[in-house]
């Protein structure tokens, strides 16, 4: 059910849509049997439309000149056990026809998949995305990491837990009474492409995140299923392999706060973390919160990320915002399609990271250092009260 809005949707696009979009479908990449579509919105003399590559790999003669496109990576939602790239069809092709290269991965879902897999995934489509961009039009330096729900959780949870990785880890969380073993997040492939940042040699993965009605904090997340009766039937403690320890190990939220209290030398944060994220959320989203977004903005402000913004659009549900995207004529959509080349366009402009944004364009400037510590540490015990509610919950 909450895909029949987007079937609407899209039948109302492929009606409406002139323009004219190349859809290189199939292409394998990563270490498994995962296949990607990329969308160029400018017809290439090379390709054609709805051609199946499904044996295309990086040395195959589908090379269109490149033109120094931005380049995003969509990751679809779908609660961790459902999706398909073909459903981001319409949105990809409103997207590329905006002038961006497009690429959507399919990634291995629960049961054939836990989150340590699904992370592993996104990774191998982020360096095959760098690796192969120039081959149709994109620019390799400039790639953005797009999400919807699940989607953006494990896209958010593969950039931040690296970022942290990089600048020395964390410790491990150890919430009383549980003993099931840590999940692992795997680290990047070691033969990616390497940004130097000065002497310390950081790696950027991705230069921007764009994150729809996202979920940050899963132990927050589960106790919101649990107050509504529906954490059994949801795929994602299963996912998350259900337990307290791994709900925060999982938790971008989690990782960026105890990082800030742990790391040698938190200030390095906004060296090795994208250096542009937008966070949307829906205003009536019942089924994620905006209240995780929130966090994760407050969190990312008080690490210093030169361009963080948030932005809740009233009156929309958690489909909504993403749905959107696909018609060029909704005031919405031109509205969506502002905040994202805000973010790709004006990457290298000077901007607050204390600006949070409403859907009527007005900006709230966040307190000064003083009212973000205080914020800071009303969220982190915020998470001690989540804690041990969880660990009453799973007793």
């Amino acid at each position: 059910m909450r895909l029949v809005p987007l079937f609407g949707h899209f039948a109302r696009f492929q009606l409406t849509n002139s323009k004219k979009t190349d859809i290189l479908k199939n292409i394998h990449y990563g270490r498994a049997d995962n296949r990607l579509d990329v969308y160029i919105g400018s017809p290439s003399a090379t390709s054609t439309s709805l051609i199946d590559h499904t044996d295309d790999d990086a040395n195959s003669d589908h090379t269109v000149e490149s033109n120094g496109s931005p380049v995003l990576i969509y990751v679809y939602g779908g609660a961790w056990d459902s999706g398909h790239k073909s459903m981001l069809m319409p949105m990809a092709q409103n997207l590329a026809n905006q002038g961006y290269i497009v690429v959507v991965p399919d990634y291995t879902r629960y049961p054939q998949a836990k989150i340590e897999d699904m992370v592993r995934d996104i990774q191998d489509a982020v360096v095959w995305t760098t690796k192969n961009a120039t081959r149709y039009g994109g620019d390799p330096s400039n790639i953005y990491l797009m999400g919807s729900g699940s989607g953006a959780h494990v896209s958010s949870l593969a950039i931040i837990h690296d970022a942290i990785e990089q600048l020395g880890g964390i410790p491990a969380p150890d919430v009383e009474g549980d003993t099931t073993p840590l999940v692992k997040i795997p680290s990047w492939p070691k033969d990616e492409p390497t940004e130097e940042k000065g002497s310390q040699n950081y790696k950027e993965r991705v230069r921007g995140l764009i994150l729809f009605s996202g979920v940050f904090d899963i132990t927050y997340y589960y106790v919101y299923l649990h107050k509504r009766g529906i954490e059994e039937v949801s795929a994602m403690p299963r996912v998350m392999h259900r337990s307290a320890n791994n709900y925060l190990a999982c938790s971008p939220s989690w990782i960026l706060a105890t990082a800030m209290s742990t790391l040698e030398r938190p200030e390095l944060l906004e060296q090795v973390l994208p250096k542009s994220i937008l966070l949307i959320h829906g205003e009536k989203d019942g089924l994620i919160p905006a209240f995780s977004s929130s966090t994760l903005f407050n969190l990312l402000c008080h690490a210093d990320i030169a361009n963080t913004k948030y932005k809740i659009y009233t009156g929309q549900g958690h489909l909504d915002p993403a749905i959107d995207l696909i018609l060029p004529s909704n005031p919405i959509t031109a509205s969506l399609l502002s905040d994202i080349e805000d973010v790709v366009r004006h990457n290298s402009a000077t901007a607050s990271n204390a600006a949070e944004f409403s859907s009527t364009g007005s900006s709230t400037p966040n307190g000064g250092e003083e009212d973000d510590d205080l914020l800071l540490k009303q969220q982190q015990e915020q998470y001690s009260r989540d804690f041990t509610e969880s660990l009453a919950v799973l007793s």
